[in-house]
């Protein structure tokens, strides 16, 4: 029986929240999600840093979010905060590692915690915030078989982190046989497909017809996730490829800025004022977060770096360097994807995902790619939790997926060209090429 309503949680690694809607509201307008806002300072922002503080004995929460941020700050502040645990875009802790259910994560002083209670007190106080928005706006009582959950992960974490992402949510009181995980390009690639075209709008995955394929590249805070699908006959989509990608999200350019402003002022400098003023400093970074999905990329009227009044004024060149690194390793993958000989036929490019906000990376892409249709959402950062929950109304949006891992049952198996690497081919000893 299809749930009452669905809830999502988009679990980020620097940004994190969570959406929902009812039965009857999916059915009237699937892109019709409520999410909510968040207020930190004088930042409102749809999603909460994913940061979270433990009282000293490791075990109690106490807060999440910019409520995290904020407690810690007046602990440093206070010279108190040395047995606190606050954790901050530890989701990258998960990334390419040995997952194992006792492994303890670091915390931004070097104290380890258990991971698995680090998450799942991340994942509850999402899930107790999302319920209780519900509770106040709906009369009566909604009981947890009425609820599908949802919880988005990236396409190319192994099995052993999405299993581990399970169990947390287990421990977060979310049962298994209520919970779905989305792949985080995927959910994207849903809510890409229930946005209307606009009236003279080049490119829109909601035009696409049977057969077209497209890629999706999400860059979020920590990885960019890439899948490659393709509309099959009912206006589902399957996935062609397996899921690609790498470290190479937002928080990589933030420490490039970081490193920027240490070459400039030295590391003694930026380190005394994260101890002094560590409100200051988070400001100041969160303020980056923001200017860097405003940056011109046409823009370069400025000395090379100079301080003017109270603000640092930076060339364009230099602000191209801070993203260069990133940005060449999304772009350079994406163009070997595209080689490859058993991918045809790519429409267009989708771009989601809070990094995909920056207009240099879509420069960048445009530049690259101008003969494919790139496509940019106006809630590109919004794209995965809301596709989230479509997804749990609708599971079979996604009618297949490319295996991981596969279990050979046969060797030297005839070569075919254009498929097959060049370098595997051989000649077995009846002369036939293998």
């Amino acid at each position: 029986m299809a749930p009452l309503l669905v809830a999502g949680i988009d679990f980020g690694t620097t940004y994190s929240g969570w959406s929902f809607s009812f039965k009857h509201e999916f059915e009237l307008d699937p892109t019709k999600v409520a999410t909510k806002r968040w207020y930190g300072d004088q930042l409102v922002s749809m999603k909460a840093p994913t940061c979270v503080l433990i009282e000293p004995d490791g075990e109690t929460f106490s807060a999440f979010g910019f409520d995290a941020e904020t407690k810690y700050t007046h602990l440093v502040e206070a010279e108190e905060h040395d047995k606190w645990y606050f954790f901050k875009r530890f989701k990258m802790q998960l990334y390419n590692k040995d997952i194992k259910r006792d492994m303890k994560i670091e915390d931004e002083t070097g104290k380890k915690l258990n991971a698995q209670l680090v998450f799942s007190s991340s994942i509850r106080f999402l899930k107790d915030d999302v319920l209780k928005v519900i509770g106040d706006r709906i009369e009566g009582v909604i009981t947890s078989e009425e609820i599908s959950w949802v919880l988005t992960v990236p396409a190319i974490w192994d099995v052993g982190a999405k299993q581990f992402m399970r169990e947390a949510a287990d421990m977060a009181g979310i049962s298994s046989d209520k919970l779905i995980l989305a792949l985080e390009p995927e959910a994207a690639a849903i809510y890409c497909r229930h946005i209307p075209a606009k009236k003279g709008e080049e490119g829109s995955l909601s035009t696409f017809k049977t057969g077209s394929k497209f890629l999706v590249v999400d860059a979020g805070g920590g990885t960019v996730d890439i899948a490659v699908q393709e509309v099959t006959d009912n206006g589902s989509m399957k996935n062609i490829y397996k899921a690609s990608g790498g470290d190479w999200g937002g928080t990589k350019v933030d420490e490039a800025y970081v490193k920027f402003l240490e070459r400039i002022l030295g590391m003694d400098s930026i380190d005394e004022f994260k101890r002094s003023n560590m409100e200051d400093y988070m400001l100041m970074i969160r303020d980056f977060e923001i200017k860097k999905r405003e940056v011109d990329p046409q823009k370069s009227d400025k000395p090379v770096v100079a301080i003017k009044a109270d603000k640092l004024k930076v060339d364009m060149d230099v602000v191209r360097n801070i993203f260069k690194i990133q940005i060449e390793a999304i772009v350079d993958h994406v163009s070997n994807l595209l080689d490859q000989s058993t991918i045809v036929e790519i429409g267009a490019i989708v771009l989601v995902g809070g990094f995909n906000d920056c207009p240099l990376l879509q420069q960048s892409f445009k530049s690259k790619f101008d003969d494919h249709t790139i496509i940019v959402p106006n809630d590109a950062d919004l794209a995965v939790f809301k596709g989230a929950v479509i997804f749990g109304h609708k599971p079979e949006l996604i009618s297949q997926r490319v295996s991981i891992y596969t279990n050979g049952i046969e060797i030297r198996v005839p070569f075919i060209e254009h498929v097959h690497k060049e370098s595997y081919k051989i000649k077995d000893e009846d002369g036939k090429v293998r």
